[in-house]
């Protein structure tokens, strides 16, 4: 027994050996990669476990991997996702140049999805012509949920308000009101491509099909009109691929601007709901513009209400709907700060850590904290929501503008509190499923008004001693 259990602990002691004597070379030869450009590397474990092929980088690792760099006053931080060189950017300098685009592109382009040449193409003006539009959709989804501030009932806000956007970004693409059972075929469409159900999406799956000819009957609000107005005005776009272009877009665009309006007017009204003076603050700046019965919002309305716009921002600096941005380096780029010596090369991956810039005291101070005014003064450049540069996401506008139109309607009608008794999971932007989470409860204005007055009476009539029986009296 003795002899066996000697062989068993001299084979274990070989064996640890052999790894120990293949893993520190290795690792040696992965921090080296880093230290021969010049850029410093994760310690120990933290570059290790990411050098082997299939491996991937987690989001919520790089709050510890920007901690390490900051501590060493480096502007980036070596790193592998999957066995791929990756530069996490810790310095606002260098995510902004990976943002700019010159140097850098979307990672997707190297993985047979084409970039977006007309990513400005749905711009401020474009989106404005459409908020009609919008207003109708939104003025149903106000109405629907009457019923439900009556009673004083729980909602999810993340499932109204998608259905909401799966409306407007359907009317808006076929530029003509649709029967409820076309948007449902849109909505399982759209759901198909974002659960990559049939594979990985394509355009070609989703929008083949699609006609895209003009009929001489669109209107401002007919997407594909106005991306093809766009593609025949670039010089970048050869009248050949202007179809698959406009395919293209219209694809990021559906796709995208659906889930992250949902998600945006989500994280609005849980903070609202946790924060009755900042939602009371607001309801203030609506009514000032505002009637509380309104149907329709006009641009110039929304122009008038500022500090919507700053729950809007303060929401989008909390819960940005890029959280993490990953970029691939096109050519040799000089990390500022290091004297030249520190190169990253072509084909090298770069994370920018939206979130965690988002959440860094340096930037905005108590980032925790959920304060609408500290715009526009703390506004910065470390603030991108949506990524930044010339391939932030195409459907920003849009995105910004529906969401501001939803809470504006919905905040002047209704009051939202968060559900005690099923307060739901709070939002978290590195996990998108925890939107779906969120519950809060809704209720009528009115009658919230009502239930107050209703106590202040009886204190009033509790603090000058008038009994239960004589109180009719003073409603005579």
């Amino acid at each position: 027994m003795g002899a066996y259990v000697t062989w068993t602990l001299e084979v274990l002691a070989f064996a640890i050996f052999v790894v120990v004597a293949a893993v520190v070379p290795y690792a040696r030869r992965k921090r080296d990669y880093w230290m021969n450009r010049g850029v410093l590397a994760a310690a120990g474990y933290r570059l290790l476990v990411n050098t082997l092929p299939g491996i991937r980088l987690h989001d919520r690792s790089l709050s510890g991997h920007r901690n390490d760099a900051k501590a060493a006053g480096a502007a980036v931080l070596g790193l592998y996702d999957a066995g791929r060189p990756t530069v996490l950017a810790c310095d606002i300098r260098v995510a902004a140049a990976a943002m700019a685009n010159d140097g850098f592109a979307e990672v997707e382009t190297r993985g047979g999805r084409e970039m977006s040449l007309l990513p400005t193409a749905v711009d401020a003006g474009a989106v404005t012509a459409v908020l009609p539009t919008m207003a109708v959709c939104v003025a149903e989804l106000i109405t629907s949920l009457e019923a439900v501030a009556n009673r004083r009932l729980t909602i999810v806000p993340w499932t109204e308000v998608k259905k909401c956007a799966t409306t407007v970004v359907a009317t808006c693409v076929y530029g003509q009101p649709m029967v409820d059972s076309r948007i449902k075929a849109f909505a399982e469409q759209c759901d198909k491509a974002l659960s990559g159900a049939s594979g990985r999406p394509t355009v070609t799956d989703h929008f083949a099909s699609y006609d895209l000819s003009s009929d001489g009957r669109a209107s401002s609000s007919d997407f594909k009109q106005i991306l093809r107005a766009a593609a025949a005005d670039s010089d970048k776009i050869d009248a050949d691929v202007a179809d698959k272009q406009v395919r293209l877009d219209m694809f990021e665009f559906v796709t995208g601007t659906i889930e992250q309006t949902a998600a945006l007017v989500t994280g609005a009204l849980y903070e609202l709901a946790r924060d009755q003076n900042i939602q009371n603050h607001l309801r203030e700046h609506l009514d000032s513009v505002l009637d509380e019965h309104q149907e329709q919002v006009t641009i110039d309305q929304l122009d008038r209400l500022p500090y919507l716009e700053n729950v809007l921002k303060e929401t989008l600096r909390k819960y940005p709907l890029a959280a993490v941005v990953r970029r691939v380096a096109t050519k040799p780029y000089v990390v500022p700060g290091t004297g030249g010596r520190g190169t990253i090369e072509p084909d090298s991956l770069i994370v920018v850590p939206v979130y965690e810039l988002h959440h860094d005291a340096e930037h905005f101070t108590e980032p925790e904290k959920f304060q609408p005014h500290r715009f526009p003064g703390q506004l910065s450049s470390a603030y991108m929501p949506h990524g930044s540069g010339p391939q932030s996401y195409i459907g920003k506008h849009f995105v910004e503008l529906e969401a501001k139109l939803v809470i504006a309607m919905l905040m002047s009608r209704y009051e939202v509190h968060v559900d005690s008794a099923t307060p739901g999971t709070p939002p978290d932007p590195l996990d998108r499923k925890s939107f779906e989470g969120v519950r809060m409860t809704v209720a009528n204005r009115s009658s919230v008004r009502e239930s107050t007055m209703g106590a202040s009476l009886r204190q009033f009539h509790m603090s000058n001693g008038v009994n239960s029986g004589d109180r009719k009296f003073l409603f005579f």
